[in-house]
């Protein structure tokens, strides 16, 4: 039945080392061959043998090409024994056209490390409730070839390589110290991604699960009166209600312009704090926004499906639980 909750035992992949095989796929939009090269070379520089999806430069639309190449190619990194992580290209839009055609027990018999973020959040809900594997909300190919920063790559490769907790998530130097909507201190699985791609596959069988998890919402290009809409629709849900805790990545270029279209004239809408505090401040559970997770310049990569902890009395995050074995 759509949308039930059963979720399958966590299941956590073998930690990347130099000289493993990582599998580059593109499960959602098209490539741009600059970035993607660019961060190919990044890879390579840290010791990692990369191999490259047989469809990763097709295109059809806004499209990766067709849906059948976009899953096969992803299909075959999991099927294939010698790849011990599979990094995606870019996020953009088509994950979720490609769910019901997963290999869902080539994963399980075989857990590697799977990164990705934006768009491919519907793969990490779906992986999660169909496998249990521990997957990472973090860069995709492209964003480590253009614009990359130290905190970035560092964050991901400790992510990925490590079989110890990451404990307390640091600040990017000169970054905005977070923000607190409400004050507490919960521990729970961490789950969640894109606000966008979360709401998109409510009332599926790839639902989000928020019961007593640490919810993690970050988003792009979306108005207040959008991200409240869709706040709304979580709420009426009850996944906000439901989880243990709520941590907010960056929401980039979601303030309102006055020449966006929008139910009123821009210059009336509420900002995006105001949308964020009026679903989030009167949860009674930790709230803690504004952290360097998502569209950024400085991303965390963080492990989905581990215990995490949200701290609204320091304004700070912590990952208590190794995401590889």
């Amino acid at each position: 039945m759509a949308g039930s909750l059963n979720h399958p035992a966590p299941l956590k992949p073998a930690p990347l080392k130099p000289g493993d095989l990582v599998a580059v796929v593109a499960p959602a939009g098209p490539v741009h061959e600059e970035a993607l090269a660019g961060g190919i070379r990044v890879l390579e520089n840290q010791g990692f043998r990369v191999a490259l999806g047989v469809n990763l430069r097709a295109r059809r639309g806004y499209l990766a090409g067709p849906d059948g190449g976009r899953a096969e190619d992803l299909n075959q990194a999991f099927a294939d024994p010698d790849v011990r992580g599979i990094l995606c290209a870019r996020g953009g839009y088509g994950a979720g056209r490609i769910l019901d055609l997963v290999d869902y027990a080539a994963v399980r018999q075989d857990p590697k490390v799977f990164v990705g973020y934006s768009d491919i959040t519907a793969l990490h809900l779906a992986l999660a409730r169909r496998t249990g594997l521990v997957t990472f909300h973090g860069p995709a190919v492209e964003s480590l070839g253009e614009k990359l920063t130290r905190f970035t790559l560092e964050s991901f490769l400790r992510a990925v390589t490590t079989t110890e907790p990451l404990d307390v998530l640091p600040i990017p130097e000169g970054y905005a110290m977070p923000g607190v909507l409400s004050a507490g201190r919960a521990t729970g699985l961490l789950a969640g991604g894109n606000l966008s791609l979360i709401t998109g596959l409510m009332g599926t069988d790839y639902e989000l699960d928020a019961r007593g998890r640490v919810l993690l919402l970050e988003d792009v290009g979306e108005q207040p009166y959008r991200v409240d809409r869709m706040l709304c629709q979580l709420a009426l849900a009850g996944k906000l209600s439901q989880a243990a805790g709520v941590v907010v990545g960056e929401m980039v270029d979601c303030e309102a312009r006055p020449d966006a279209p929008g139910p009123e004239p821009q210059p009336t809408s509420l900002t995006l704090e105001e949308a964020l505090a009026d679903h989030l401040a009167g949860l009674g559970r930790p709230v803690v926004y504004g952290l360097p997770c998502g569209h950024g310049r400085d991303k965390w990569t963080l492990p989905l499906g581990v215990q995490a902890t949200v701290d609204g009395y320091k304004a700070r995050f912590v990952i208590e639980e190794a995401a590889c074995r």
